[in-house]
């Protein structure tokens, strides 16, 4: 199971613990043990972000009625915090392994 979840996160793409564990069957706070595990056991290593640290760098692909928007991502007011997990080194030599 631990490897069903390191292939998801090495896949890419946004997940919420909720759409794995039904994805997976499982409970979400399997899930949650389970990332918190392949942390600790460092395969994965945690980046935080909040809406606006990766949006709008480098060229936001937001309209101009929504970057006017007062909650958007690309006016530096959001206050959206979004956890992303990154594969270490170790994470992916053992994805190549399986």
């Amino acid at each position: 199971m631990l490897m069903k979840i390191l292939k998801k996160l090495a896949a890419g793409g946004l997940y919420s613990n909720k759409a794995m564990a039904n994805e997976l069957g499982v409970d979400e706070g399997m899930v949650e043990a389970m990332i918190s595990q392949l942390q600790q056991m460092g395969y994965i290593v945690r980046d935080k972000m909040n809406g606006t640290s990766s949006c709008c760098a480098g060229g936001c692909d937001c309209s101009k009625e929504v970057k006017k928007s007062k909650h958007s991502c690309c006016d530096g007011n959001s206050n959206i915090e979004i956890e992303m997990w990154k594969l270490t080194d170790k994470g992916k030599v053992t994805l190549k392994k399986c």
